[in-house]
């Protein structure tokens, strides 16, 4: 739960982003859609080595291994500096083209690199938060970096109207703005969680600065992150599918798309919560041997996941067009989104199903599921029906959600059935 409220803020806080994206202009608002896969890179790779850390020190809790948590939460932070650097410089050199190839030009081109130009330069920020929190959330501190999360929206409300407008010897930075403050905060947030790590002991700062790059220990981490991290930069890859094709039905499409996954975002925040639970409770018990704790907790984490996703989908598709018009006023933005939302909500329950069973296959040291059926569900599905769909048949927008549909929820069936019987093998072993 207090991950889930956490992210509950996190997503508001991308929702005040798009709020006053939506102000500036549907171009604006379309430009933020556009450079969310290329900004998701970034976390990406940050949330996917978080996650492995996490399940490995997790592990090494569970087995009261205190020599192997030492070891691995004393390299993860000189890792993710690594990391970092490396975003930075191929990100800023890598989305100029990336935005060509979605088709932006002029000034919707200018708007996209004003916004997720500064995201890249502040990518150590992200990747310190998420380094930070990994460590506490392996030892079952899910409420510090919720709370973090619940101050950078309250933050995000005074920084992002005065970044973007100027005042008190700011000058108004525009769309531009709306970015710097997102990195402005992950600053904050960032240092006062490794402040947090370092009070309670949880790495020795001046051994980690003493010891060398351990590449066996780098090996072992990345190779729990990397398939983690290329899960998620598949979904940011799929966004890029989605909106190529959406390309075809107008700038409006794009802008709605845009809006619409921040919605599902809201309706999603239970899966994260349970999702973040799982890496500590089912890390530990595997570690620990218990995989009768670890069924335990899978049976409890669906229950409640289908209660909760239940009614917030009913909710938001209750409310889909007042939800809508807080981020603009252009009918047809509006009218498309609405249309989208009550469609997509029918398959939430199949986002949160693949968000606990992969959170499972991720605890228990077996990530490369996770990214297989990411791959498959978010890049190549989508390459072949979305191109049959729209380029042969040239079926109208609605004919393309009921497509997203069909390859969500057939992806959903077949993980549920593979990770229920990796489970019932380590129950009965």
């Amino acid at each position: 739960m207090p991950m889930s409220i956490g992210f509950f803020f996190n997503t508001m806080f991308n929702v005040v982003d798009s709020f006053y994206a939506g102000q500036i202009s549907t171009s604006a608002l379309a430009a933020l859609t556009l450079s969310f896969p290329v900004f998701f890179i970034i976390i990406a790779t940050s949330e996917g080595i978080a996650r492995g850390s996490a399940a490995l020190i997790a592990n090494a809790i569970g087995a009261k291994d205190d020599e192997k948590e030492r070891l691995l939460t004393s390299q993860v932070f000189s890792l993710g500096l690594i990391c970092a650097l490396a975003l930075t410089l191929i990100g800023l050199s890598v989305a100029p083209h990336l935005f060509r190839i979605l088709g932006a030009d002029g000034a919707y081109f200018d708007l996209a690199m004003d916004y997720v130009s500064p995201l890249f330069i502040g990518a150590v920020f992200f990747l310190l938060s998420s380094m930070s929190n990994a460590i506490l959330l392996a030892h079952g501190d899910s409420k510090t970096f919720g709370k973090v999360l619940v101050a950078g929206f309250l933050l995000n409300l005074i920084l992002d109207p005065w970044f973007l407008y100027g005042g008190f010897g700011l000058p108004a930075m525009g769309v531009s703005g709306i970015a710097w403050a997102t990195v402005l905060i992950q600053a904050v947030g960032g240092l006062y969680l490794f402040s947090v790590v370092l009070r309670r002991r949880h790495v020795d700062v001046t051994a980690a600065f003493r010891q060398l790059p351990k590449l066996k220990v780098y090996a072992e981490i990345l190779q729990q992150g990397i398939p983690t991290s290329f899960k998620l930069m598949s979904i940011a890859l799929g966004f890029f599918v989605t909106t190529y094709y959406l390309k075809f039905y107008g700038e409006a499409a794009v802008a709605a798309f845009g809006v619409g996954t921040r919605i599902e975002q809201i309706a999603l925040l239970p899966a994260i919560g349970l999702g973040a639970a799982i890496i500590s409770i089912v890390g530990q018990n595997n570690g620990a041997g218990r995989a009768d704790r670890v069924a335990e907790c899978m049976k409890l984490c669906m229950k409640y996941g289908l209660i909760l996703i239940f009614t917030s989908s009913s909710l938001i598709f209750l409310f889909a067009s007042p939800l809508v018009r807080i981020f603009t006023d252009d009918q047809a933005v509006i009218s498309i989104g609405v249309h989208y939302i009550r469609i997509m909500v029918f398959i939430q329950w199949g986002y949160i199903m693949g968000f606990i069973y992969t959170g499972f296959l991720q605890a228990i040291k077996r990530p490369m599921y996770g990214f297989i059926e990411a791959t498959i569900r978010k890049i190549f599905l989508p390459l072949v029906v979305f191109y049959v769909v729209v380029e042969i048949f040239h079926v109208d927008l609605t004919g393309l959600w009921l497509s997203m549909v069909t390859i969500n929820v057939s992806m959903a069936i077949v993980t549920i059935f593979y990770a229920r019987s990796v489970l019932k093998k380590m129950v009965l072993r």
